[in-house]
C-alpha cells in the first residue's frame, strides 16, 4: 500500500510538473520573442525546465547523487529511444546538414565537457560555471545560425494529451507538450500564467523526488537508478509522441534537430545549474553505466550524422542498446 501511495504521487507529480513547465515556458517566450538570442534561450531552457527543476529540488533537498542520473538518463533516453522509435516509425529518418556541421559537434563538445568534469568522481562549481557559459555560447550560436527562424514556440502542434482537448505545441528538445493555446491575449495573462507555472513547477519537482525516493524505499533499491531508469523514460514519453507526429508530417528534420539540441542544452544547462547550487558526486552507477552508454551514444549519433540518415535497422539497434542499458543498470546480467 505504501508502495502504491508513493507512485501515485510521483505520477501526479510528474503530470504536474510538465504542465507547470509548459505554463512557464509560454510566458517566457512571448516575452523574449522580439530578440532572437533571447528567444532561442527561453527556448532552449524551456525544453530542459523538468529536468532542470528535478535536478535542482534534488540538490536543495540533500540529494545531489540523483542529478547525474536524471542528466545521464534523460539524454540516453533521448538518443537511444526517442531516435530508435522515430527512425524505425520514419524507416530511413534524415539527418540535415546543419545538424550533422553544427549542432553536432556541439553535442559532442557538450558531452566532452560533462565526461571530463566528472572523471575525477564529482562535478565541482567552478565546472558548472564552465558548462552554463558554454551553454550561453550555444544559444547565441544556434541563434545567428537562424535556428530561432526555424524551430519557434508555433511550429508543430501535437494532440492535447496533457491539456485537455487543446493543442500543444512542440519546441526545441520536444521534451514535453507545451500550452502556446493561443489564449493570453494580454500581457497580465501570461505574467500570471507564468507565476503560477513557476508555482507549480516548483512544488511538483519536490514531491517528485520525494516519492521517488519513497518508493525507492518501499522497494528496496537505491533512488539512483529510479532516476536513471523510470524518470528519464517517463520524461522521454511524450517526446516520443511528438517526434513520431511530427513524422507523420513528414518534417523529419524537426526530430533530429530536436534530440541534437534538446540533448546538449540538457547536459550543460541542468547540469551546470546544479553544480553551482552544490557538488554533484557522479556514483558508481553513473561512472559504471551512465556516462559509458551517454558516451556510446552521442558517439553513434555523430557517426550517424556522416551518413545523413538513419536506417530503421539501425532504428532497431538504438533501441535495443536502450534495453542493454536498463539491463546494465539494474545488474540483469
Amino acid at each position: 500500500m505504501e508502495l502504491f501511495i508513493w507512485l501515485l504521487i510521483f505520477a501526479v507529480s510528474l503530470a504536474a510538473l510538465l504542465i507547470g513547465a509548459a505554463w512557464f515556458s509560454a510566458a517566457a517566450s512571448r516575452f523574449l520573442n522580439k530578440a532572437a538570442a533571447a528567444g532561442f534561450a527561453a527556448i532552449a531552457v524551456g525544453a530542459a525546465l523538468p529536468e532542470l527543476a528535478l535536478a535542482l529540488a534534488a540538490v536543495l533537498s540533500g540529494r545531489p547523487e540523483l542529478v547525474l542520473p536524471i542528466v545521464l538518463g534523460s539524454s540516453v533516453a533521448n538518443i537511444f529511444l526517442v531516435v530508435g522509435a522515430s527512425a524505425a516509425a520514419a524507416k530511413n529518418l534524415p539527418i540535415v546538414r546543419e545538424c550533422a556541421e553544427a549542432e553536432a559537434p556541439l553535442l559532442a563538445g557538450s558531452a566532452a565537457i560533462l565526461w571530463f568534469s566528472a572523471a575525477d568522481g564529482i562535478v565541482f562549481f567552478e565546472e558548472g560555471l564552465l558548462m552554463v557559459v558554454a551553454f550561453l555560447v550555444c544559444v547565441v550560436f544556434l541563434a545567428a545560425r537562424g535556428r530561432i527562424n526555424r524551430f519557434t514556440p508555433r511550429d508543430i502542434v501535437a494532440p492535447g494529451f496533457l491539456a485537455a482537448g487543446r493543442g500543444l505545441v512542440e519546441i526545441v528538445g520536444a521534451r514535453f507538450g507545451r500550452g502556446f493555446d493561443g489564449h493570453a491575449k494580454n500581457t497580465a495573462r501570461a505574467l500570471l500564467r507564468g507565476m503560477a507555472g513557476a508555482v507549480l513547477l516548483a512544488l511538483a519537482a519536490v514531491f517528485a523526488v520525494e516519492a521517488l525516493a519513497g518508493a525507492a524505499t518501499a522497494m528496496a533499491i537505491s533512488p539512483v537508478l529510479l532516476a536513471f531508469s523510470v524518470l528519464a523514460a517517463t520524461a522521454a514519453l511524450p517526446e516520443i509522441w511528438g517526434s513520431l507526429k511530427i513524422i507523420t508530417k513528414k518534417r523529419y528534420e524537426l526530430v533530429m534537430g530536436n534530440v541534437f539540441s534538446g540533448t546538449a542544452v540538457n547536459v550543460l544547462l541542468v547540469t551546470g545549474v546544479a553544480a553551482m547550487f552544490s557538488p554533484l558526486p557522479v556514483g558508481a552507477s553513473a561512472a559504471a553505466v551512465g556516462l559509458p552508454f551517454f558516451a556510446a551514444a552521442v558517439a553513434l549519433l555523430t557517426v550517424s550524422g556522416f551518413s545523413r540518415k538513419i536506417s530503421s535497422g539501425q532504428g532497431w539497434l538504438y533501441l535495443f542498446l536502450y534495453l542493454l542499458f536498463w539491463a546494465k543498470l539494474f545488474q540483469i546480467f
